[in-house]
């Protein structure tokens, strides 16, 4: 969280988490047993630091289980404001000359060519607990909604990184979409099989990705390097037979598998198309295809508790010791993702 030292989110004293935690579970076992009041149990002015440590845990937990496989495919930008920031793309030396014997040794150069633009985006949104609905409620399904706060900004992060900008094949900064001819990283359309059609269909990917080229027509990747799919989880049994069998059907008959052992596999289950498939050469490195970008590295959302300012001043007094009747909540976060670079990922996208 934004400006919170470890152990001390929402204000609380390091390690204190725990006890408050406990603290409310044990006033909830009792009101569910009869044993408490609500209005015992709602008189306490801690009940906004039982609720925020109660939210910061279970928003955290379901938080991390519900997000999707991005962060295993993107390469980690760190922007330090909202400004947009120009990527540089730096070309390569030409080859290295002979020097002639008593000769000048030549300069060289190294170009500098058009590149990506990023920019963070800031996603967020509030809600409030008000003193009625806590006390009808009795606290058990508000319990809930820290869980379902955390499910849905996961699920927005993971649907902007995994359909917005990689399954929908978004326009780059050349003017041309991530996958396409003009970046010649645009496979057969083809849906996989695990047969040797299938096989093929692997093996013609890879050689795409080792005869990738850079703006001066130089390699740009190794064909000894390890490649990993990515797939929509209908393609699990099918990539599991592929890279796991010793043999493929071919008609009525079994051939070597040539691909098998060869590649690493993520399942993104955030695609929406069934039928996609891609391989990559580079997931963290220069070819990496996917920016993930962050407000100074930070990675974790901020949740916080809004303090109403609010003071009695007419009216008598309140028997539950409410210092207020709304308990508002914030949670926000700074993240982007962004295509970034073409020559480290191929793509199969059958109709």
């Amino acid at each position: 969280m934004h400006g919170a030292r470890p152990g001390n989110a929402l204000g609380l004293a390091p390690g204190s988490h725990l006890k408050i935690f406990d603290a409310y579970i044990e006033a909830r076992e009792q009101l569910e047993a009869g044993t408490l009041s609500a209005q015992e149990a709602m008189s306490t002015s801690d009940f906004p630091t039982y609720m925020g440590s109660l939210i910061r845990l279970s928003f955290l937990d379901r938080f991390t289980e519900i997000s999707g496989s991005w962060s295993q495919y993107t390469r980690d930008f760190s922007l330090e404001d909202f400004e947009t920031w120009s990527m540089a793309r730096w070309g390569r030396f030409p080859d290295i000359e002979e020097k002639p014997l008593n000769g000048p040794y030549n300069e060289i150069y190294i170009k500098e060519f058009p590149a990506e633009n990023l920019r963070l985006r800031e996603f967020g949104n509030v809600f409030s607990l008000t003193r009625q609905l806590i006390i009808s409620d009795r606290l058990n399904e508000i319990s809930k909604w820290p869980r379902l706060l955390g499910e849905a900004l996961a699920r927005t992060q993971s649907k902007i990184a995994a359909v917005e900008q990689f399954q929908s094949n978004p326009t780059m900064f050349d003017g041309n979409a991530l996958f396409s001819t003009a970046h010649a990283n645009l496979a057969t359309a083809t849906a996989l099989t695990n047969d040797l059609t299938g096989m093929n269909l692997l093996k013609a990917m890879e050689l795409q990705l080792d005869t990738q080229t850079d703006d001066e027509g130089f390699k740009v990747t190794s064909p000894g390097n390890r490649r990993t799919l990515i797939i929509p989880v209908e393609y699990r049994w099918i990539v599991n037979s592929l890279i796991n069998n010793d043999v493929v059907p071919s008609g009525a008959n079994l051939v070597p598998n040539e691909v098998k052992g060869r590649y690493d596999v993520i399942e993104e289950r955030f695609f929406t198309d069934a039928n996609n498939y891609y391989m990559t050469s580079d997931l963290k490195g220069e070819l990496g295809f996917l920016a993930a970008v962050s407000l100074n590295g930070n990675t974790t959302p901020f949740l916080g508790l809004k303090d109403p300012g609010v003071r009695a001043v007419l009216g008598g007094n309140d028997p539950y010791s409410f210092e207020f009747d709304e308990v508002s909540y914030k949670i926000r976060h700074d993240f982007n993702f962004k295509p970034v670079e073409w020559r480290g990922i191929v793509g199969a996208l059958p109709a």
